[in-house]
């Protein structure tokens, strides 16, 4: 019984290095942090309707703050998108904005304050993944309009020959059936890139994980919550345009942020032992 005893006293955290234990990451008052689960949750439906008021949740504790990030990253965005090769330039840069509202939101989740340069943290924290993510997105959306620039293409082509001795009305109907065609293939394509990086960019900020990887865990979470997520996008389809329609343009002020903001309730639902849905 005694060596027994004496055992159990002798057992110590460190590791066979020396070197002190991996504890898992706490607040400043020593609460655990919500910690990244090893496979996806899978959520219902309502989830989908969870994230957009959770996310609302938070915006409605710090309005000012997330307008003015908001207002902010609309200005810069319209600036960059009206100058030559800059507005190619700022898809990539967009992942960066968005790492910085996820931190932000992270952080006034977890009790501690939201400051407007949480907006361009992430520009110093984490730029090299999320740039490697935008450049990624990228090249991924111009793959999946490949479809519908050849549907175009052949219209061109079939236009600039006289089609080929076929009357006007036929050729038309056949350009126009290609290009419908063509958009639908880019359409289905541009989901599973969707799928592969919704999640990303919460994993990569707050998990430090390398932007492959991030994304392959983002199109595994986007494979088992598929439902979730259509309904979200359904309600962002349909109802958030009508909003912006009522307020005369204004809603988008509104809209944005917390369409922001769900990048983070997504993540907490599906990827953390933390889920906001609980709360």
């Amino acid at each position: 019984m005694s060596s027994s005893n004496s055992s159990q006293s002798n057992v110590s955290l460190q590791k066979p290095n020396g070197q002190p234990p991996n504890l898992p990451p706490t607040d400043e008052y020593g609460g655990l942090l919500p910690q990244l689960l090893a496979s996806p949750r899978k959520c219902d439906a309502a989830a989908g309707m969870s994230w957009i008021v959770k996310a609302f949740g938070l915006f409605k504790d710090q309005p000012l703050l997330w307008f003015g990030m908001s207002v902010t990253f609309l200005i810069i965005v319209g600036i960059a998108s009206s100058i030559p090769l800059l507005n190619i330039l700022i898809i990539p840069t967009l992942f960066m904005f968005l790492g910085g509202f996820i931190k932000g939101a992270a952080a006034q989740s977890q009790g501690a304050e939201l400051r407007f340069d949480h907006l361009f943290s992430a520009f110093k924290s984490h730029w090299q993944p999320l740039l490697i993510l935008g450049l990624l997105y990228l090249v991924g959306i111009i793959i999946c309009m490949i479809p519908l620039f050849i549907a175009m293409g052949s219209m061109m082509f079939s236009m600039m020959t006289g089609g080929m001795g076929s009357s006007y009305g036929m050729m038309n109907d056949i350009s126009l059936g290609s290009i419908f065609l063509g958009y639908l293939l880019s359409m289905l394509l541009i989901i599973p890139l969707y799928m592969a990086l919704w999640f990303a960019p919460a994993l990569v900020v707050l998990h430090n994980l390398e932007p492959i990887a991030a994304m392959k865990k983002s199109f595994e979470a986007g494979k088992v919550n598929v439902m979730p997520i259509l309904v979200y996008g359904l309600i962002s389809v349909l109802l958030l345009p009508i909003l912006t329609m009522l307020t005369l343009g204004l809603g988008v002020l509104l809209i944005l942020p917390i369409m922001l903001l769900t990048y983070y309730t997504s993540y907490r639902d599906v990827w953390t032992d933390q889920p906001v849905s609980a709360v």
